[in-house]
């Protein structure tokens, strides 16, 4: 109710005094969460009097939910009459908070102050305005991250980790320890992964020594941030390029069986029927026996020539 008759008063004094003042408003129409904004506030006196005690405000009370996405550093006041045709300049200052994520603020700005020449019965106060103020907060920090989470999601991880590094960056700048916190668990993800593809193209051209080093480190690196399902992926192809341990047969009790010497390819002569050693024993007796019978021969031929 009271917004309401707020609103009504406002919009008589309007009308009232409409030629009252001029006002133009410059400011940057895009803005960052964290960023203070300057509204740069021009007036000029368009009456036919002094104007005096002016000042320039947001007014809170015709704002909505606009209110919880920045706060008011500086409103400008002039002590100085604004003489007939004159000109002040002021700013006001906002902070948009941290966490504004595409909003759109419209910020109703009031002029005011007293009206008259001299004022010893009392000038009048005018009111002026509301003059809106247009302002599209975008928080690049999730613009960067969710494109990054595209390029994650299509196995695209280099260009996700940049993307990801560069949110980080946006989020620190806005000091959202949170959302920067995710960001660092992201781009450790991307390194990960980074170093299985790496560990997958060694194994695939027979480099089991370079693909192990690349499995082990991505699994350190997915244990870091608690990847359960990864640390599991990365065990499985460290156990591939482990090859299994050769088993020495044990040695038996069992005496081997004789070997049969490889037979002999038949000759074409006959073997000798008594070994060398016997046919020498036989050729020397005959030998002695011929001698001692031409001994004894030759002992009878002497004995009968006598």
């Amino acid at each position: 109710m009271k917004k309401l008759a707020l609103l009504s008063i406002l919009l008589v004094l309007s009308v009232v005094y409409a030629e009252t003042v001029d006002v133009s408003l410059d400011y940057k129409n895009i803005a960052e969460p964290n960023e203070t904004v300057e509204i740069d506030i021009k007036i000029k006196n368009t009456s036919k009097t002094d104007l005096s005690d002016c000042k320039a405000s947001v007014d809170l009370g015709l704002l909505g939910d606009e209110i919880q996405y920045f706060i008011i550093i500086s409103e400008p006041s002039w002590d100085e009459k604004i003489q007939i045709g004159a000109s002040i300049n002021g700013k006001i200052k906002i902070k948009i908070s941290s966490d504004a994520n595409n909003v759109k603020l419209e910020i109703p700005i009031i002029i005011s102050g007293e009206i008259g020449d001299v004022c010893e019965g009392g000038c009048t106060p005018f009111v002026d305005g509301p003059f809106y103020v247009e302002i599209t907060v975008k928080n690049k920090g999730v613009e960067a991250f969710n494109y990054a989470e595209s390029l994650y999601n299509k196995g695209k991880y280099d260009e996700a980790l940049e993307k990801y590094d560069e949110a980080k960056t946006y989020f620190l700048n806005y000091f959202d320890e949170k959302n920067a916190k995710i960001c660092l668990v992201k781009i450790k993800s991307c390194e990960g992964h980074l170093k299985l593809n790496a560990g997958v193209s060694y194994f695939d051209a027979g480099e089991l020594d370079n693909a192990k080093k690349e499995f082990e480190d991505a699994k350190s690196i997915f244990e870091s941030i608690d990847d359960e399902e990864m640390v599991g992926t990365c065990e499985q192809w460290i156990e591939k390029c482990t090859p299994p341990p050769t088993t020495t047969p044990s040695p038996t009790t069992t005496t081997p069986a004789p070997t049969t010497p490889p037979p002999t390819s038949p000759s074409t002569t006959s073997p000798p029927t008594n070994p060398p050693q016997e046919s020498n024993t036989i050729l020397i007796f005959s030998f002695l026996l011929v001698a001692a019978i031409a001994l004894v021969i030759i002992a009878t031929i002497k004995i009968t020539k006598k």
